[in-house]
């Protein structure tokens, strides 16, 4: 009777640890989903603080250099990532002009996942810098509440071999 009870008590000791060990996978996986998600934003706060850097007293500028992020390669013209892919895709359109829409969906293409590309708000964000330098244009589309109607541009012609005298 007593081996019984030191049996038993060690059934439920290895139960509880599995499910212990289930648990906390559980929590190790939402963990790293969390920590992919800060790297992220973490990179694309890079691109962000390249542009408005320009901006900043030198108060600014001491917090940003002792924030410790590497500011040297200025490669892109310092557009975050999302704008350097939104000028290729633009680039490559007809007439390199497409609707809001339909270039938020050529974004989406980009990833291998879909859920890791930005929602169509943070897109939005993400791409005023190209408007704000003017690299592209946008006109309002027939419904003035409705963005993904917007039409959007290259400002100026893009010159191909063809174009080229």
């Amino acid at each position: 009777m007593k081996n019984e009870n030191v049996i038993d008590v060690l059934i439920q000791s290895i139960k509880a640890d599995q499910e212990l060990l289930i648990s906390t996978d559980k929590q190790i996986e939402t963990l790293k989903e969390e920590k992919k998600d800060i790297a992220n934003r973490l990179k694309s706060y890079r691109g962000d603080i390249t542009v408005l850097l320009k901006y900043a007293d030198p108060k600014h500028k001491e917090a940003i250099e002792a924030l410790g992020l590497d500011l040297s390669d200025s490669s892109s013209s310092s557009m975050n990532p999302v704008a350097s892919v939104v000028l290729e895709i633009i680039l490559k359109a007809k007439d390199t002009t497409m609707t809001n829409g339909a270039l938020y969906d050529a974004y989406v293409k980009t990833f291998k996942n879909p859920d890791d590309a930005l929602n169509y708000t943070e897109f939005n964000i993400k791409c005023r810098s190209l408007f704000n330098t003017q690299r592209l244009l946008r006109t309002k589309g027939k419904d003035a509440t409705n963005s993904r109607e917007d039409i959007v541009s290259v400002n100026g012609k893009v010159l191909d071999g063809k174009d080229k005298a």
